[in-house]
């Protein structure tokens, strides 16, 4: 029930291509976001 960017998209994505392949498109969204800002040293900004 969340309203945030992500959560709308997460849930788009599940109604277009199935449950199983957007939790693995979720986890590779965090897995590069995660490299993003390890490779960086930045602190984590959640997007709005």
């Amino acid at each position: 029930n969340k309203s945030d960017r992500l959560s709308r998209w997460a849930l788009a994505l599940q109604a277009r291509v199935g449950y199983g392949k957007a939790v693995v498109a979720i986890a590779a969204k965090n897995a590069r976001l995660a490299w993003a800002v390890l490779a960086r040293g930045e602190q984590f900004r959640p997007l709005t």
